[in-house]
């Protein structure tokens, strides 16, 4: 660039500078205005301004199946969507599945306000809380109830009856998430609360013989939670029933109850397994014929789809071991009915009042002499 020209354009650049100078602090304090107005109706769409304070939560909150929907849809379309082609987003939209999906903190913190701190009026957490959302398959069941509370279930889980509700054992990691993104409830992390965290196993029989081969809730679940004549076209969905119980291998390798899943959808049937949590635990296990004798709850020749990868039915040759093994039939012998012949006592008071008496004769008798 010739001098001259250099000059020139040093001389414009000075005097948009000498111009612009005064105008500087409207122009950042219009530039922090927009960037507060972007953020603030960002705010109000997503988190509903929480993460102005609460950033971290609000970023790890992003990717959690409580806020993306990607269990709900996963879950659909590993059971049935696929096999029926149904398109999961359009179906997510057309049935409004996002408004049991949380894009505002204040779906679960009712009463807490974006403006001047939380305000006054705060909703405690509390079951129904969860309730609003869960009550389908999750906390219906805990508290007894069929699935939507329908109708009473066979009994609660111990855990409800001891006075817990969910939060108590899902903690605000798991559910405002650790910045992991989560296509379903079965990856492993996605739910972090294990028995474990709170119970030791004992060194009971059941425990050692078992080892890791089972979950706990192989024993300790009370009743299963099973669906029938989902009519995916129609909703609701499904009804559930609680009479059968599906044991199968979990992807860690574990057997676990089973979820059985039957779908319709335009006069087609779709049968999918897969392990699920009822949330009726027991503190009484279920006692061994209950698996032994049963090749039923072992499912055997169960067919049907396995929507969780690295699952997979009980093998044949597994079942036919569980089944081989003998359970007690006859009751422990009766007693005796005869009285046993007393067991002689050993020498005591009545010895030395025998002694005694032989020494008062002898006595009495030298005093006749």
């Amino acid at each position: 660039m010739p001098k001259r020209e250099y000059a020139r354009s040093c001389k414009l650049v000075s005097a948009i500078v000498k111009t612009a100078k005064p105008m500087l602090p409207l122009i950042v304090i219009a530039v922090l205005t927009v960037s507060l107005v972007s953020i603030g109706i960002a705010a109000e769409e997503d988190f509903g301004g929480c993460e102005m304070c609460h950033s971290d939560v609000a970023e790890n909150f992003s990717t959690t199946l409580h806020y993306t929907g990607a269990g709900m849809k996963g879950e659909y379309a590993r059971h049935s969507a696929e096999e029926f082609g149904i398109d999961m987003d359009e179906y997510y939209a057309k049935w409004n599945c996002s408004k049991c999906h949380i894009t505002t903190c204040q779906k679960c913190h009712v009463g807490y306000e974006a403006k001047m701190g939380h305000g006054d009026q705060t909703q405690e957490m509390t079951i129904d809380t969860c309730d609003e959302c869960h009550k389908p398959k999750q906390t219906s069941t805990f508290v007894g109830d069929m699935a939507g509370h329908k109708k009473p279930g066979p009994h609660a889980d111990v855990h409800y009856e001891k006075g817990l509700i969910c939060t108590d054992c899902h903690g605000a990691t798991e559910l405002h998430g650790d910045g992991t993104y989560y296509k379903s409830q079965d990856d492993a992390g996605a739910v972090k609360v294990k028995c474990e965290d709170c119970h030791k196993a004992s060194d009971i029989m059941a425990h050692t013989i078992h080892g890791d081969k089972l979950d706990c809730t192989a024993c300790h679940t009370g009743w299963q939670l099973n669906c029938k004549g989902c009519h995916l076209e129609t909703r609701p969905p499904y009804s559930s029933v609680s009479d059968e119980f599906y044991l199968g291998v979990g992807a860690d390798g574990k057997i676990t109850p089973f979820l059985r899943m039957e779908t319709e959808y335009k006069n087609e049937t779709h049968l999918a397994y897969g392990a699920y949590f009822t949330h009726t635990i027991t503190k009484e296990a279920k006692n061994c014929s209950f698996c032994h004798d049963n090749p039923a709850v072992l499912c055997e020749g169960c067919e049907g789809a396995i929507h969780e990868e690295g699952a997979s039915f009980i093998p044949q040759e597994m079942i036919d071991k569980i089944l081989a093994v003998e359970m007690p039939t006859e009751t422990p012998a009766a007693l005796p009915t005869e009285t046993p012949a007393e067991t002689p006592a050993p020498p005591g008071f009545e010895l030395i009042f025998a002694v005694i008496a032989i020494a008062v004769v002898v006595l009495l008798a030298k005093r006749r002499h």
